[in-house]
């Protein structure tokens, strides 16, 4: 799960009479104010559009193409609690996500990608936060116990593998890894290739990631460590364009119902992350979108 994120936003028009009223339904259609208005747009446009990334186990794309991980199975189980069941999605890089969204490329964010971050917040609008997890480090065996931060990471003069405009960037810059240290990758899987190459020392991915990496991959020459010190625990949730408040309060209309029924708990334990379900107690967008930087 990221941090994620050009032209004029491109937007498809959908004309829907409801008695003598007449609703201009900008991108998917979504202006109106009733939820049962914007799940007769999704329908009538066929199908609700995610932007995803391939990082088990928030989200997970299968060789066959098939979708799976905490973010998309949440978001079709949150969306079919209300109806809207016609659910697709496109891999993309975390960069990528804002501004496809944006230009009308994506209907929604799922919620396994981007965390809930005050700049973020003036750029689209969240559901209720849906996951959280601490930051991680995947490094050499030979580093364990010597590096727990990322200033350790600037005093030793290493380099470390970070995701393009995610967290782990910002919080890399501001402990004064110098960009010349700071390598980019697009995924988890490319990422450890890198350190496996010798190419990087370490690299950084929220701790269930790295944890899934290594149960798929492993290698006794490495060695997950986590929390990293000095950093939050970071939540994430659905994004949506700013003017799709009707959406997003439908997401979370659907999300409150699968919380209630199970649904929600069934496919954490699913990913092995039920202990992260009390890391959301609390939690609110609102208070995420207000934090410090």
């Amino acid at each position: 799960m990221r941090n994620f994120l050009n032209s004029i936003p491109h937007q498809r028009t959908f004309w829907v009479i409801a008695g003598t009223a007449v609703l201009v339904l900008a991108s998917i259609g979504i202006r109106a104010a009733e939820a049962d208005d914007v799940v007769s747009a999704l329908k009538q446009k066929g199908t609700i559009t995610s932007g995803v990334a391939n990082e088990a186990p928030w989200m997970i794309v299968g060789s066959d193409g098939s979708l799976s991980g905490v973010g998309p199975d949440v978001d079709r189980e949150a969306l079919a609690a209300t109806g809207v069941s016609n659910y697709a999605a496109q891999v993309m890089d975390y960069g990528a996500m804002i501004p496809a969204l944006q230009a009308g490329r994506l209907d929604i964010i799922s919620s396994g990608a981007l965390f809930i971050k005050p700049a973020r917040c003036e750029q689209v609008i969240y559901s209720e936060p849906v996951v959280c997890n601490s930051e991680g480090f995947l490094m050499k065996k030979t580093l364990q116990g010597k590096i727990q931060s990322y200033k350790d990471v600037a005093a030793g003069n290493l380099r470390i593998g970070v995701c393009g405009g995610c967290s782990e960037q910002r919080f890399a810059t501001e402990a004064g890894v110098s960009p010349q240290n700071m390598v980019i990758f697009p995924d988890g899987v490319s990422a450890l290739k890198m350190l496996q190459d010798d190419r990087i020392d370490l690299f950084a991915l929220p701790d269930a990631s790295l944890e899934a990496l290594q149960k798929q991959n492993p290698d006794p020459n490495l060695a997950v460590v986590f929390p990293v010190k000095g950093t939050p625990i970071g939540c994430g949730g659905a994004a949506f364009k700013k003017e799709d408040v009707a959406l997003r309060d439908l997401y979370n209309q659907g999300l409150a119902k699968i919380v209630a029924n199970g649904q929600y708990a069934g496919i954490m334990a699913k990913y092995g992350l039920s202990s992260h379900v009390k890391l959301l107690e609390g939690q609110t967008t609102a208070a995420l979108c207000s934090a410090s930087q």
